[in-house]
């Protein structure tokens, strides 16, 4: 009987790559990062390196004919990765490959290469650029003959090794090396939404799954950043919480006029698109949700603007009659403003995701959620985008109010047409000429709220100093309630 063996990993000490690859690089494999040339190969793979190398698990580091040692050593202290000490005890070591293979050859090269080697004994190896080797060899077999005596050398020496190289996709189906190796990670950058963007993708690494994903990631002060919210914000099955054997828990907003629209309450972890061209109050509804919240629940909310800063949105609050500012002194809620120019959704989503678990929001309120998907052109991916949102707030088993603009003339309830088959409820704003009054009358409809008996129709609203109030008109006469299952209410703990 063959049983399996685990596969030791070592951690990539970059931000959700461990994810990606479902645990970590695994020890003793050989893995190429291939991509164009300033695509992050090398910031990579030094990041892994120093996370990992000490005195008793050395790494070397070869060069070949890309830039001198003193001048990469000068370009990694940019990097918070970046540790001298390691270097002055021995963990990481420098070996500068560029003159000899110039001078004299692959032969003589992969001597000294394996030399360096027998006499440290490395548990690490970085080759960059593994690439130049193609450049010089003489023809197809003196290539194949230093790559397998090279790999097989390493493999013997149980080496964890990097090979870096401008590698193409023909490369990999026609390099010999390509044949030999565990693992292939691509990094690539392209131009999308009128941007340069940079991306990962796992191709292969042999006797492991992973993420077959491309994940989008940048380079900044800490090294690589990769985003991955495909991999990090998943639903899990059976997370939502229950108040008994059948019944999710239920949440009463502390807003009367809508509480009495929604029957027992929204199940928590429910997400609720407020839909409405512009002027019709959703960001004066977003608003009162998070500040009832706080102030009548005591629930802490968290609001996301992408068009107004802090201190207008406390303004705004103010002009109604709400003391935002002292509940975000206090902790109660807090207010984070990006920039709708500064938007990149990739990392965003993970910040809003940090932001929520940070304060432990039940209350989460995305102003908007149209402007922060604006750069998307696919349907699809937009569509992508919003459920994930609201898998943060299912996640959290909060209540999300998503504000999504409609286009004046549009018949959509939603800017593009595929949010709604994504959240869990919708309540539609809307205004309409009065020729009597010469003035706009506006309107709150609960379009949709699953597992959840509420109040039908259109219902007149004003928007008054303390918030959004039903219109007396709208209050006379009962109003049809969906026929369902009758429920006891339920709050949450």
């Amino acid at each position: 009987m063959i049983t399996s063996m685990p596969i030791n990993r070592i951690p990539t000490g970059v931000q959700n790559l461990d994810q990606v690859l479902y645990g970590g690089i695994p020890t003793g494999e050989l893995t190429v990062f291939a991509g164009t040339p300033g695509a992050g190969k090398t910031t990579l793979a030094h990041q892994i390196i120093f996370k990992n190398a000490t005195p008793d698990r050395p790494a070397l580091i070869f060069q070949t004919l890309s830039e001198p040692t003193a001048k990469t050593l000068r370009y990694l202290q940019n990097f918070s990765f970046f540790d001298q000490q390691k270097i002055e005890d021995g963990s990481i070591t420098f070996i500068d490959l560029g003159e000899i293979l110039r001078s004299k050859g692959l032969e003589p090269t992969v001597t000294l290469l394996m030399g360096h080697i027998k006499k440290l004994k490395p548990s690490f190896v970085v080759i960059d650029s593994f690439k130049v080797f193609e450049d010089l060899a003489q023809d197809r077999e003196e290539l194949r003959k230093f790559t397998y005596e090279v790999a097989v050398n390493l493999m013997a020496w149980e080496c964890t090794a990097f090979f870096l190289g401008e590698f193409r996709t023909a490369d990999i189906e026609t390099n010999p090396l390509f044949s030999i190796i565990d693992g292939i990670i691509v990094l690539r950058v392209r131009l999308e939404s009128g941007e340069h963007q940079r991306y990962l993708q796992v191709i292969k690494m042999r006797g492991t799954d992973h993420s077959r994903d491309e994940h989008a990631f940048a380079i900044n002060s800490v090294g690589l950043e990769v985003y991955a919210p495909r991999v990090t914000i998943r639903r899990l099955p059976n997370s939502d919480r229950m108040a008994s054997k059948d019944e999710p828990y239920r949440v009463k907003l502390g807003m009367p006029n809508l509480d009495k629209l929604l029957g027992e309450g929204i199940p928590a972890g429910s997400s609720i698109m407020i839909s409405g061209v512009a002027g019709t109050g959703k960001t004066i509804l977003l608003l009162e949700f998070i500040y009832k919240g706080a102030v009548e629940l005591g629930e802490k909310g968290i609001f996301f603007s992408f068009e107004e800063t802090e201190e207008r949105v406390i303004a705004n609050a103010k002009g109604m009659g709400w003391d935002i500012q002292e509940q975000v002194r206090i902790g109660n809620i807090e207010i984070v403003f990006i920039p709708q120019p500064d938007i990149i959704i990739e990392r965003d989503l993970l910040m809003i995701k940090d932001r929520i678990e940070r304060i432990r929001a039940k209350r989460i309120a995305i102003d908007s959620s149209s402007v922060f998907v604006h750069k998307i052109t696919d349907p699809q991916v937009v569509r992508e985008k919003i459920f994930q949102l609201a898998t943060l707030v299912q996640m959290s088993q909060a209540v999300g109010f998503f504000a999504t603009d409609i286009a004046y003339g549009s018949n959509k309830i939603s800017r593009f047409g595929v949010e709604e088959t994504v959240v869990d409820g919708i309540i539609i704003l809307s205004a309409i000429d009065n020729a009597k009054t010469l003035m706009r009358d506006r309107f709150l409809e609960i379009y949709k709220l699953r597992n959840t008996a509420h109040i039908n129709g259109r219902h007149k609203i004003e928007i008054g100093h303390s918030g959004i109030f039903l219109s007396p008109k709208s209050t006379r006469k009962p109003l049809q309630t969906e026929v369902r299952k009758p429920k006891t209410t339920k709050r949450r703990k």
